[in-house]
């Protein structure tokens, strides 16, 4: 009796091990809850059109911490300058100075950061035609300069930079980049934007012109209308070079045609009256010549035309503007023709280029001497845009042309990739090309993902690209050994496979060449100009591995 009373008496005071109500050894731990939230990067800046992945990491009670980035909310203080996604994924939309607050948020526990979105910074200039550039004495080259920004885009900035020669004994170089040979020697040319600067090294041979040709051969062109020419020289060295910019240009008959040695307009012949006029080229001793024909036309009515009847409000638009004349031929007329816009509120016109304004309906005028064409167009909002491919693989070193669509608010699509923003997740792996003509493509860079985004007025679209180590294995060139008559065109494409089985169109990367100048000329897209009868071997290079094929120029009704 007395031993079970001082048990109890133990009890009671809490001094028996195991049967305390306190805090000892078989007490539950109080419940671990989540104290913050960290979000990271902290305060960053990025540019404008790329892509940022954020994180964030929960600190618990315990002090342990647990990447939260899947299960939190996250938010945007203002999604029309950057708009977060599941994930955590942020795309930055427009420029803003004022920094935008990314929250992330589990239960009633949040995170935040600041972002500020900001234009593309220049990183590096690249020129073209580096390391070295070889030219003749007396003549002169074309030099363009590509900067490369931290949002993974390539922009051509030959007229912004500040360009300078080390040795102007050798070569000076204009203010637009074309570098003009002033003696036999060796230079190094500098395009400079801000402190950002890009380097070439020019040398200037004593090398001598042999021969020249004019392209294109027996071109017959309406009064009004233009035709441009190109110079080829052919040197002591055995060297080709474009001399389009160094020839004086000349017409026998300026009243049948005339033709500029002016900047900007160089080598491009215009139709005065009806007759036949020589065109020639002339360089040092050497003469080259063409037949150009101005027919007995004129001018019946002009058609304006749109690829699309809708466009968005900060886009542009290239329109097509075509004569039909009283012979029943046809003839482009964007560079010779007058725009107008019905309301520069809404649209403006430069040229045949389109930008649209605000929203509302605008006619666009195209004007030839007492002849005229118009287009209705409507200026509307966009509600998405899409990138096609929606996933592209290339290889290294190659690069694939990528277009942006906008769906308009009616519904309609309109082509936008000249018009948005191009950016790169990762600017070592894919470069963005927004070179004239080239806006939307994807040059890969080195192995690896990078995901291609297009903005344009709130709206972005998604490509993932993936860049591959595959090695160029073959080309081939189409069409095979075609025939042609004396002033048509041809254009080639190449083809090539890869060491993974993969195949891609390379033919605006590899190296046209043609082996006779004297029955044509090829350009750097693949487009053959004749210059006479005969035939020529076309080459196609890249990377150590090349094809080739004739083209054979039939003389048709010429004089033998």
């Amino acid at each position: 009796m007395r031993s079970a009373l001082f048990v109890l008496a133990l009890v009671s005071a809490g001094l028996l091990a195991g049967c305390s109500n306190g805090s000892g050894g078989s007490s539950t731990p109080p419940p671990v809850t989540l104290t913050s939230i960290a979000v990271t990067p902290a305060t960053p800046t990025i540019p404008v059109g790329t892509l940022q992945q954020f994180t964030a990491t929960g600190t618990y009670s315990d002090q342990s911490t647990k990447d939260l980035t899947a299960q939190v909310t996250w938010s945007s203080s203002n999604t029309a300058v950057a708009s977060t996604a599941s994930g955590g994924l942020l795309t930055a939309m427009i420029v803003n100075s004022s920094p935008v607050t990314v929250t992330a948020t589990l239960s009633s526990v949040s995170g935040t950061t600041a972002v500020t979105v900001a234009t593309a910074s220049l990183t590096s200039i690249e020129i073209v035609g580096a390391p070295t550039v070889t030219i003749a004495n007396g003549t002169s080259y074309q030099f363009t300069a590509y900067g490369f920004y931290n949002d993974g885009s390539r922009h051509n900035v030959t007229t912004q930079a500040t360009w300078s020669s080390s040795n102007t004994a050798a070569a000076t170089v204009g203010t637009t980049g074309r570098a003009a040979s002033s003696g036999v020697g060796s230079t190094t040319v500098t395009a400079t934007v801000g402190s950002i600067a890009g380097t070439v090294t020019l040398d200037v041979t004593s090398a001598t012109i042999v021969s020249m040709v004019v392209a294109p051969s027996t071109t017959t062109i309406a009064p009004q209308t233009v035709q441009a020419f190109t110079a080829i020289g052919t040197f002591s060295d055995s060297t080709t070079q474009n001399i389009t910019h160094d020839v004086t240009w000349t017409s026998n008959n300026t009243g049948v045609a005339t033709i500029s040695n002016s900047s900007g307009n160089v080598g491009v012949a215009t139709g005065v009256a009806t007759g036949s006029s020589t065109i020639s080229a002339s360089f040092q001793s050497v003469t080259g010549t063409q037949t150009l024909t101005v027919s007995p036309v004129t001018l019946s009515s002009i058609a304006v035309t749109s690829p699309s009847a809708g466009m968005a409000a900060g886009s542009l638009l290239a329109l097509q503007a075509v004569g039909t004349f009283t012979d029943g031929s046809t003839q482009h007329l964007e560079t010779v023709c007058t725009w107008s816009s019905s309301d520069t509120t809404i649209a403006t016109v430069s040229a045949n280029i389109v930008s649209g304004v605000a929203t509302g309906a605008v006619t666009i005028g195209c004007s030839l001497g007492a002849v005229s064409g118009t287009a209705n167009l409507t200026v509307e909002g966009l509600t998405a845009i899409t990138i096609s491919p929606a996933s592209a693989t290339l290889a290294q070193g190659t690069s694939t042309a990528l277009t942006a669509k906008a769906t308009l608010t009616d519904g309609t699509t309109q082509d936008v990739t000249n018009s948005a923003i191009w950016t790169s997740s990762n600017s070592t792996v894919v470069t963005l090309s927004a070179a004239s003509g080239s806006f939307g493509a994807a040059i890969g860079s080195a192995p690896g993902n990078s995901t291609v985004t297009a903005v344009l007025a709130g709206q972005v679209g998604l490509s993932p690209v993936t860049v591959t180590s595959a090695t160029l294995t073959s080309l081939a060139i189409t069409p095979v050994n075609p025939q042609i008559a004396l002033g048509a065109r041809q254009s080639f494409s190449a083809k090539g496979t890869f060491s993974d089985g993969s195949t891609q169109d390379l033919g605006s990367q590899v190296v046209w060449t043609s082996s006779d100048l004297t029955t044509a000329i090829i350009n750097s897209t693949g487009a053959a100009l004749t210059t006479g009868p005969g035939s020529t071997t076309i080459s196609a290079s890249l990377a150590g591995v090349s094809d080739t094929t004739v083209l054979t120029v039939q003389c048709g009704e010429c004089i033998q």
